[in-house]
């Protein structure tokens, strides 16, 4: 099993989206080569078709536009789709995709933060996603958060107004003896793993191993997902693009077996 070329031969699409305009905040940047860094010479256990979306450098906008376009036209070819980023901001435009094409499909964000801060000039930045997703087809019920480490002061006011799901790193048993219903979209920021198995990355604030990671994305069986907020340029020794790796092959194993 390996790379294909034909969409008819593939048991997944993934799909490159290298990106690092959506981190505003943050000097520690370095996600646009993530894409190419993680798959590069790596060996698939499935037979998958590799897609890439090519970013405007200068423009945020039009970029997600391109992103929203690409992921549509994957949504019809009834395939599951792995998302490989660049920042987070890359997620909004893929699960906005797949929520109008799925209307039921459910969010398990999978992260140290919530993500859910206010827009900056318009702009949907990698931290205020989730907060925008509302706008765009999800209620708070359908949203579940794993793994948080980090809220800040603009988010608690913003949680006073929903009720969310929230399982921090000491709670991620309880998550697991939730009872998934329904097509559920996994959301993976490499920053929830702890720093020895993910020092590059923009804010390593994760406390969660890699082992507990597989077994959360085992348990939620997603029908789609992405993994984001990998930066080549600020690893230790290729632990992160190690982990991210790991992480690749167990989100393809879970998505083709949910297929």
């Amino acid at each position: 099993m390996s790379q294909v070329n034909s969409i008819d031969d593939a048991e997944a699409l993934i799909q490159k989206l290298p990106c690092d305009m959506g981190i505003h905040r943050n000097p520690r940047k370095g996600t646009l080569d993530a894409p190419d860094k993680i798959l590069e010479d790596l060996e698939f256990n499935e037979d998958v078709l590799i897609d890439e979306v090519f970013p405007d450098e200068f423009d945020l906008e039009h970029t997600h536009q391109r992103i929203h376009e690409n992921t549509r036209e994957l949504a019809g070819k009834d395939r599951p789709v792995l998302s490989v980023g660049g920042d987070h901001s890359v997620s909004f435009p893929v699960i906005k995709a797949l929520k109008e094409e799925n209307p039921g499909m459910k969010l398990v964000w999978l992260d140290s933060h919530l993500d859910v801060k206010e827009k900056v000039d318009g702009h949907v930045s990698h931290d205020v996603v989730v907060r925008e997703l509302m706008d765009h087809g999800f209620s708070e019920d359908e949203i579940i958060f794993v793994g948080i480490t980090r809220i800040d002061h603009d988010e608690e006011d913003f949680l006073k107004e929903h009720d969310f799901r929230i399982y921090r790193p000491d709670q991620v048993d309880e998550f697991m003896e939730l009872d998934l219903e329904g097509d559920v979209y996994l959301s993976l920021d490499i920053d929830v793993l702890k720093k020895e198995f993910a020092p590059g990355t923009g804010y390593p604030d994760g406390e969660l191993g890699l082992e507990e990671v597989e077994n959360i994305i085992q348990k939620v069986g997603p029908v789609h997902a992405d993994l984001v907020e990998v930066a080549p340029s600020l690893d230790i020794n290729g632990r992160t693009i190690d982990s991210a790796q790991a992480l690749v092959h167990t989100l393809l194993s879970e998505l083709v077996f949910e297929s």
